[in-house]
């Protein structure tokens, strides 16, 4: 089967990412402040969560050199 499912984990994370920040963008769009505020707080929690899965890709890179 697949000899990397690490890889295929981290590569749906990303995806995830991607697409909690494109709905978020919505709702910062909108009317309301506190959806402007939950919209910017959504963005702010993928953008962390990118960040330490970058890091984990690039850990795993390194260790397999």
């Amino acid at each position: 089967m697949n000899k990397h499912p690490e890889n295929m984990k981290h590569i749906l994370r990303l995806i995830a990412v991607i697409i909690a920040i494109t709905y978020a963008l919505k709702l910062v769009n909108a009317q309301s402040d506190w959806l402007v505020f939950s919209g910017l707080a959504v963005i702010a929690a993928a953008l962390y969560f990118l960040a330490i899965e970058l890091k984990q890709i690039f850990t795993q890179l390194n260790s397999k050199r």
